[in-house]
């Protein structure tokens, strides 16, 4: 199961969300969707014309259940750094939560 960082890669792009609905030709409600985790099945094409669109690899734009190890090490480094209620690590805590929340309810 995957979680959707595309709303940070795009932001971090600068680009708003409308710009990527005309640039991909995928429609806004579905972006938005994606964006927030409530459609979880894109198909590669997809991720493919938004990938190309922000300019980045398609991996960069999702986290697995595989990558949970890995994202707790980030937010640990980013509580060191910027401190436990930093901007920075409540990001990186949120895309874990998507994570084990989607792996939650795949098992029901």
């Amino acid at each position: 199961m995957f979680v959707f960082v595309i709303k940070s890669v795009r932001k971090k792009e600068n680009i708003s969300l409308y710009k990527l609905s005309k640039s991909t030709e995928l429609s806004y409600s579905y972006l938005s969707e994606l964006e927030n985790n409530k459609v979880f099945n894109p198909s590669l094409k997809t991720m493919y014309k938004i990938a190309t669109a922000l300019e980045v690899k398609v991996d960069d734009l999702f986290y697995s259940e595989l990558d949970i190890e890995d994202l707790k090490e980030e937010m640990y480094n980013k509580i060191d750094v910027y401190g436990i209620n930093s901007k920075e690590a409540l990001e990186v805590s949120q895309i874990i939560d998507l994570l084990i929340n989607v792996k939650m309810k795949k098992r029901d």
